[in-house]
């Protein structure tokens, strides 16, 4: 309730619908007077600010500490006093990647130039030859292909058009032998092409994240298939929960560590002019954090025994490893072809 005065006129103003109380009943608008003053608006976006804040804080509470509670109420028919799956799935993932963009590009280039210079100390003590026998194999990939025979664009397109189209590359081979001959030109530095094909697979993750989302859900469908006892979007609503909280999880494990790094906390190991960081939230720890809120989930909202529900979170594990590596894969090709 706002505080603001109600009207005397028991007509919505919004739909025309005779009013009830101080709602209407059709389209829930508040009836109250039209023209307001200052301070009835400030007063009403305080009550609207601390109402929604009470409903977040509320559904952070529950959502950490009570895995699996907020989509059981969910199912039972209580959603008044919690921010909506969809709502609440939207608002962490665009504050978690909002923050991790802008935290990671400086991340992003230590870790290829580490990757750089690992491979290039591989490749002058073995990987060379590797190579060279890779190259010369019968079976060689496309991209070694287009490397070895064509320099430019050009020239692979002409060679293509000289050969009887029996023998010419199918269109996914040409695809890749295209693109990778167009960005061999266009950056001449391993180094620059790689920043770029992760930089662009960044801002893909979002995406794949949320086409993930309803295959997990329909990998639950599948597991808990229970005559008439859960919809799909039963499990799309636990999935949401549960990717929401995966956020929020990742974002206090980076948030800590810099916190713990910027105070001096963190101790700081160099080894050949490179950084590791090994602070009290590491890679492992959260894995577990995660894996353990993840089973206890499943053991909450769909209520079997325990032996059931650690079959059935190693069998969804493994599952979701394979689906996300050839998700994984994808997204990485349609970020090397959309550069």
């Amino acid at each position: 309730m706002s505080g603001i005065a109600e009207r005397k006129e028991k007509k919505c103003l919004n739909c025309n619908a005779t009013v009830h109380g101080r709602y209407c009943h059709v389209c829930g608008q508040e009836n109250i007077e039209p023209r307001e003053k200052f301070g009835h608006m400030l007063t009403h976006f305080v009550f609207d600010l601390f109402h929604f804040d009470g409903k977040f804080f509320r559904t952070m509470k529950y959502l950490l500490l009570k895995p699996g509670f907020l989509a059981r109420e969910h199912l039972s028919g209580r959603r008044m006093d919690y921010l909506h799956p969809i709502r609440l799935y939207i608002f962490t993932s665009a504050f978690f990647f909002l923050f991790y963009f802008m935290v990671a590009p400086s991340k992003l280039d230590m870790n290829v130039d580490m990757g750089k210079n690992r491979a290039d100390t591989a490749n002058q003590q073995s990987g060379d030859t590797t190579l060279k026998n890779l190259r010369k194999d019968s079976t060689q990939n496309a991209f070694f292909k287009a490397e070895k025979q064509f320099s430019t664009l050009r020239e692979y397109d002409s060679t293509q058009l000289q050969l009887p189209e029996e023998k010419r590359d199918g269109f996914i081979i040409q695809k890749f032998q295209r693109q990778n001959l167009i960005l061999k030109e266009k950056y001449p530095s391993r180094k620059d092409l790689m920043n770029k094909v992760f930089d662009v697979f960044a801002h893909q993750f979002p995406k794949m994240l949320f086409v993930s989302l309803p295959l997990f859900a329909f990998i639950l469908f599948l597991l808990y298939a229970r005559k008439n006892q859960y919809y799909f979007a039963d499990h799309v609503v636990f999935t949401l929960h549960f990717y929401s909280t995966v956020f929020i999880l990742i974002f206090l494990a980076i948030f800590l560590n810099m916190l713990l790094h910027w105070t001096g906390l963190f101790v700081i190991y160099k080894e050949k002019d490179e950084n590791y960081l090994d602070g009290a939230i590491g890679s492992g720890y959260l894995i577990i954090i995660i894996g353990y809120y993840w089973y206890r989930s499943l053991r909450n909202f769909y209520g079997q025994s325990r032996l059931k529900t650690i079959f059935k979170f190693v069998l969804q594990l493994l599952i979701n490893l394979f689906v996300f590596s050839i998700l994984f894969l994808l997204f990485f090709l349609f970020s090397f072809m959309i550069i």
